[in-house]
């Protein structure tokens, strides 16, 4: 029996990078963290309310199936793992994204997500 409130499950609209210029943005402002499945920009956004992801997926991936099927383990990762600040995640994939485990997606995620965190400007 469950009684504490459930974990937000969603993925909503207001989760995801949306425009051309806030990748630009984020691209020329944030941080670059490489890793070996990812590569992923943050920058931190001080007035935000919660952090939000955008995610590129070339052609080198793979077809379109797998280039989505990365697409939705990139999402799934950021569901589980949100970051504690707000900040603006991008994540580009890199090939071997498409033939990695989740298991190993995921400490790659992790990974890049805690070395920029610490390269991130503090408030």
């Amino acid at each position: 029996m469950n009684s504490g409130r459930a974990a937000r499950e969603t993925f909503s609209r207001d989760d995801r990078l949306r425009k051309r210029t806030e990748f630009e943005e984020c691209y020329s402002s944030g941080v670059r963290v490489s890793g070996r499945h990812f590569l992923v920009f943050l920058l931190a956004r001080p007035g935000a309310e919660k952090p939000r992801i955008g995610i590129s997926v070339s052609r080198r991936v793979g077809d379109a199936v797998t280039r989505n099927r990365v697409k939705r383990r990139i999402r799934e990762l950021f569901r589980r793992k949100r970051p504690p600040q707000a900040v603006e995640v991008v994540v580009n994939a890199r090939p071997s994204a498409a033939s990695a485990a989740f298991g190993e997606l995921e400490r790659d995620y992790a990974d890049c997500l805690r070395r920029g965190a610490s390269r991130l400007p503090r408030p």
